[in-house]
This record gives C-alpha cells, structure tokens and sequence, in this order.
C-alpha cells in the first residue's frame, strides 16, 4: 500500500471540522441528488428508502464527523424538495433519513474517546424504539398490544448486540483502529461493523414517527421488524464495499487529508 504523503487539515476558516465548505457543499448536493434512487420500499408502501442514506452514513468517514453531518443536513435539505416519496414528512425526515444516521455513524467513528456518549444513546434509542407506539403510547393512542416476548426479542436485535460493540474493546479500540488501517482485511471489517452498528440504531427513530402517524397495527409492526433484519446487514456489506475504493482513491489523490476522515 503507498505510504501517505498528504498533509492533514484541521479545522479553520472556510472549513466545517477540517472539511472545506466546498467539499461538504459537494458532497450534501450528492446526498441531496441521490435522493431520486431508491434503494428499498418502506414496508407496508407510501413511500422508500433512498441512496441518500448510506451516503450520508460514509459521510463522517470522508469528510470528518462534523464535516460528514453537515453534509448530511444539506443533502437531507435538497433531497426534501426534489423527491417529495423519501422524504414524506417534510422537514422530519431531514433528521429521519440523512442526519441520525451520519451522527450514529460519527460516533462509532470516533468511539475511541466518545463511547461514553455513544453507549447510552444506544441504549435510549433502542428501548424507546421498543416501547413506541406500542406501549406509549400504547392504548391511548389506540394501539394494539404487541405479542412478548417476541416483539422485545425482534426490536433487541437492533440495539442490543450495537450497545455491546460499542462498549466493549471491539468498539472502542479495534473498530476505530480498523477502520484507518492500511490493511485491507482489516479496513473491510472495521468499516461493515461501525455500519452494521449504526444502520441497526439508525433503523430505530427512523421507523417509529411513521409507525405513530400511521397508526401501525401490531402485524405490521412485526413484519416491518422482520423485514429489514436481513436488510440492514446486507445494506451494510454493499455500503463497505463500495466506500474501501473511494477511501483508497483520496489516499492516493494526492489532496490534503481531512482532520477526523479515515483515509
């Protein structure tokens, strides 16, 4: 592998986290275009997944944490206004579709030092995704109980194994360390892992606005859960193999490296 010759750039004017405006303008109007290719149907219809979302995930590993959620938030911004279908809720699904995940992806970027913070936002999203709607607020809200433990069980499996990579050495060391590394058995794993982790959380406050506004039945709550389990890591996997090339392509550019990026 070419040993990396390019300067490091931190933070400064013009500069979002050591990202110049330029490239995060680029690269927000990428993720806002990209908003018009669908990658998967939400289930039950009224609407879809679009490319935006693993674009903005990759966002913190190109241009920076703070870089890649700025970004976001223009490529969430641009995306609302020329694909009305992935972005149904308005102005919501800014924060919905393109930011969380970015942030979600940031922090396990940089879990080395903020597992602190990660950890517990796991944990909040992951049994808030469990108790809404179903249980709040549940029959005021005029919804169905949901048959347990299976419902628990299905919703677990997308925070729960996340929270413990996240707080074990995995993520807080190795994940970190992987994802920078210049081999690429290891850059391969790092990456698919903090995606697996992220997209799993990120699934979580995505669904569930919708789920309350169209009043989900407790069968469609279990199929929606079902359905995307095998999705988000095959989602993770392309993503990974998609990002390993354009993470060798800026090392080899020869372009200033961005503070806070993996490459």
């Amino acid at each position: 592998m070419q040993e990396k010759t390019s300067a490091k750039v931190s933070g400064g004017k013009g500069r979002i986290g050591g990202a110049s405006i330029a490239w995060v303008t680029f690269y927000g109007a990428l993720c806002g275009v990209a908003s018009l290719i669908p990658i998967f149907p939400y289930v039950g219809g009224g609407g879809y997944v679009p490319l935006t979302t693993p674009l903005c995930a990759i966002a913190p590993l190109l241009l920076g944490p703070w870089g890649g959620i700025a970004a976001s938030i223009v490529g969430g911004v641009i995306g609302m206004f020329i694909a009305p279908a992935a972005y149904p809720m308005g102005i919501l699904d800014i924060m919905l579709t393109a930011v969380i995940v970015a942030i979600l992806m940031a922090l396990m970027q940089e879990n080395r030092t903020l597992w602190k913070v990660t950890t517990p936002v796991f944990i909040i999203l992951g049994i808030a995704g469990w108790l809404v709607p179903f249980y709040i607020p549940g029959a005021a809200g005029k919804f169905a109980p949901v048959p347990e433990p299976l419902y628990f069980i299905l919703t677990a499996i997308y925070w729960i194994p996340s929270t413990i990579i996240a707080i074990t050495p995995l993520g807080t060391r190795l994940i970190p360390d992987w994802m920078r590394s210049q081999k690429r058995v290891e850059r391969y794993g790092g990456i698919f892992l903090a995606l697996l982790a992220a997209i799993f959380v990120w699934w979580l406050p995505w669904t569930k606005p919708y789920w309350y506004i169209l009043n989900y039945s407790p069968e469609m709550g279990l199929a929606t859960t079902i359905g995307y389990i095998w999705w988000v890591p095959a989602l993770s996997a392309v993503v990974t193999v998609i990002t390993i090339p354009i993470v060798e392509a800026l090392e080899r550019s020869g372009l200033p490296k961005v503070q806070g990026s993996i490459w």
